[in-house]
Formats: structure tokens, sequence, C-alpha cells
């Protein structure tokens, strides 16, 4: 069997990139995905369909801001190790702000009903709930 490929040099334990959890998590399932078909198959081509694959099975889910902000990272890494295609990267990128728009209208919206409620209270339900709520902060 042959030697295994230098593409898997993308994937050196020592980058900075692998610090962030979900991008170690998502580059191993690569590198294991790799490592396993090419032991299979002896076939890169193979080997790197199976990765890539992997690879974007462990993505994390666009559930949160911190796991967007880690989508985003994966992605990049996948692009770089050649796991995510230009094209495809983008489209996952595109996603990944369509979801965050979506979350901070949300927000938004959730911040305005809460305070519409709070409109409606007596005045001293309104003290009441004013130190109960946390305060807002202003940006400048």
């Amino acid at each position: 069997m042959a030697d295994l490929p230098k593409i898997l040099d993308a994937a050196d334990p020592s980058s900075p990139a692998l610090a962030n959890s979900a991008v170690a998590r998502c580059t191993m399932a690569w590198e294991k995905a790799y490592r396993a078909t090419f032991k299979e198959t002896g076939l890169e081509t193979d080997s790197q369909k199976a990765a890539a694959d992997a690879f974007r099975a462990a993505l994390p889910p666009l559930t949160s801001r911190d796991n967007s902000r880690d989508f985003i990272a994966c992605v990049a890494q996948g692009m770089l190790l050649g796991a995510i295609g230009e094209k495809h990267g983008a489209k996952l990128l595109y996603a990944v702000q369509i979801a965050l728009t979506a979350a901070s209208a949300q927000e938004k919206s959730q911040e305005a009903a809460g305070y519409a409620v709070y409109a409606t209270l007596t005045d001293s339900e309104a003290r009441c709930a004013q130190k109960l709520m946390p305060q807002r902060s202003h940006k400048p």
C-alpha cells in the first residue's frame, strides 16, 4: 500500500486553528476518515471524498452565536484543507449570515415584546419589574 499523501500535513496538530475545539473536532473527523479510507482503498480520491463528508458532518449546528462563530471557523479550515470547495464554502458562509440575521431579528422581537408587556403594568408592578429586569446596555 502506498504511503499516506502529504495532504495530511494540512491537519498539523500544532496549527493555531486547532485551538478552537469545533475546528479540532471537524479536522479530526476529516483526518480519521481520510486515513481509514486510504488504508481500505489506497485511493486518494476516495479518501478525500470520505474525509470531506466526515468534515461537513462534524460542523456545529447553527443554534447559537457561539456555534455560528465556530461554524465559520470550521468552514474556513475546511476550505484550507480542501474538504469544502470554494463555491460550497461561500454558500455555507451565506447560510451563517442568514442564521445570524434571523437570530438578531428574533432577539429584537423578544426584547420589544418584553418592553410592550412592561408598558401595560401598573406603577407598582412596573417598579417591582424594574428591580427584576436586567439593565439595558446602551452602545455608543
